[in-house]
């Protein structure tokens, strides 16, 4: 006779792949990308701009041709031995950059409102993110327990997607984020999953060393650590237990990233040696010796400006869509968020909510001070909620350009300066357009070192060498 536990328990392993199988089944949308088939080995970009992320120029009337994956050869239109089977791109009035790096992309997240329950379908959140020149994401904390699995799959060709960093589940403190955030948004049906594969609890400086030697063995490319009380009610991670956690991954040979919101929050992690903020200072106005002492860490930011400015304006007015999010989105998703129901928040999150609206000044100033003090900004999007993958990134550069960055220093921040963080090498494979690099590319109308908008107006995408094709949302 068969247990009851016993059958629970198989029931609860069982859970999580018909959740994926459910959510998988209720997708009925056409795919965003698609790969021709087969692939071409030669691909020739003609009369194109190739744009420098070093320098921020461009030098027009070039011929860029891909071979195996890779750069073959760069020279002036017309001059290059170019295989007669090679297939032709016009670049005619358009720029040829590296494709774009997402350095705070979630896979796992949904980013339909919290209130309506929707499942995340990763596969969907991958095509996405190409769709609109994403080509790199570090995801640092999944909300699914298969993100290493994902990781792989994607490597191996099996699954269409960016070249994904993972961190796996975030470590954080009992009832600290995002465990306040997924009891009060996320559908009580679904909490305790999310809770399970999103989270680790740390309490001890035993629990500390434990919890990365039993993530370390999925080869994680990050450890993720949650420094920041959201909402302000909730605890965070003791120093002590940062420094913990540092100290373990480093000795293991992996990186430490860490959610702060607060200066003490960057100081605290950057004492203990936290390899990079994975927000800017958003919780308050800074000075510029704070500004210095954070820079003396030596560590890089990335900013998420969007997340923050999605929170602190939902419900305070109708959400505008950008081009990309109406193609990459069913305009009813989008319409979602143009008013919270009654009830939808908890009172804990109203004020965290109202809190964000009364800093939003001071986050361009912040993030002013943090440049002009040394700190390297990378650019993200923090995918979740109100924050979709892929135009999540483009709205996260026109922030950066609004907070004083150049438009050629946003596109570094999303290309170069990513590269370098996530290979730990001056010169990567992927984030500039040379000959020998990986091809992973994104045409654009007109330049977007210029205007930032042009970002938006992809011709085309290429990853891994692979030209993509693009099939937009068939909104009204």
């Amino acid at each position: 006779m068969r247990s009851p536990r016993n059958s629970s328990l198989r029931l609860i392993r069982a859970l999580p792949l018909a959740l994926s199988l459910l959510a998988a089944c209720s997708d009925k949308l056409p795919p965003l990308i698609t790969l021709p088939q087969p692939p071409p080995r030669n691909v020739v970009f003609r009369r194109v701009a190739v744009l420098d992320v070093v320098s921020g120029t461009s030098r027009p009337g070039l011929d860029v041709l891909v071979t195996d994956a890779r750069i073959a050869a760069i020279g002036a239109h017309g001059t290059l031995a170019v295989p007669s089977e090679a297939i032709e791109v016009d670049g005619s009035g358009a720029t040829l950059l590296p494709g774009l790096v997402d350095t705070h992309g979630h896979v796992g997240n949904a980013s339909t409102p919290a209130w309506a329950g929707e499942f995340p379908d990763p596969e969907r959140n991958l095509q996405s993110y190409l769709y609109c020149g994403v080509t790199t994401v570090l995801d640092p904390a999944d909300m699914a327990s298969e993100a290493f699995e994902r990781r792989g799959a994607v490597a191996a060709g099996k699954l269409p997607g960016p070249t994904i960093y993972a961190a796996g589940p975030m470590l954080t403190a009992p009832g600290g984020h995002p465990i306040p955030a997924i009891e009060a948004l996320a559908p009580w049906w679904l909490r305790w999953y999310v809770k399970r594969d999103a989270t680790r609890i740390v309490d001890s400086a035993q629990d500390a060393r434990s919890t990365v030697t039993e993530l370390a063995d999925k080869a994680p490319d990050f450890i993720k650590l949650s420094v920041d009380s959201i909402p302000e009610s909730a605890p965070r991670l003791r120093k002590e237990l940062i420094g913990a956690v540092v100290d373990e991954a480093h000795s293991r040979g992996l990186r430490a990233v860490a959610h702060v919101g607060s200066y003490a929050d960057a100081v605290d992690a950057g004492q203990a040696g936290i390899d990079a903020f994975m927000h800017m200072i958003y919780k308050e106005q800074i000075s510029a010796a704070q500004a210095a002492t954070i820079a003396s860490f030596h560590v890089p930011m990335v900013a998420t400006i969007g997340v923050f400015e999605s929170y602190a304006l939902m419900g305070e007015r109708k959400r505008e869509p950008t081009d990309l999010e109406m193609q990459t989105v069913p305009v009813a998703e989008l319409a979602a968020f143009d008013s919270v129901p009654p009830g939808a928040v908890s009172g804990d999150f109203l004020r965290y909510f109202e809190l964000l609206r009364s800093v939003r000044r001071q986050w361009h100033q912040n993030l002013s001070l943090l440049r002009e003090g040394g700190v390297t900004i990378l650019a993200g999007s923090d995918t979740q909620s109100g924050v979709f993958p892929g135009p999540g990134l483009h709205r996260e550069l026109a922030l950066l350009v609004e907070t004083g960055m150049t438009p050629a220093q946003a596109l570094r921040a999303a290309t170069l300066e990513p590269a370098r963080f996530l290979t730990r090498s001056d010169d990567p494979d992927f984030g500039t357009v040379a000959v020998g690099k990986r091809a992973d590319l994104l045409l654009v109308e007109g330049n977007p070192a210029f205007n930032i908008s042009a970002l938006a107006r992809i011709r085309a995408v290429m990853k891994n060498g692979v030209l993509l094709e693009r099939h937009p949302v068939a909104n009204p």
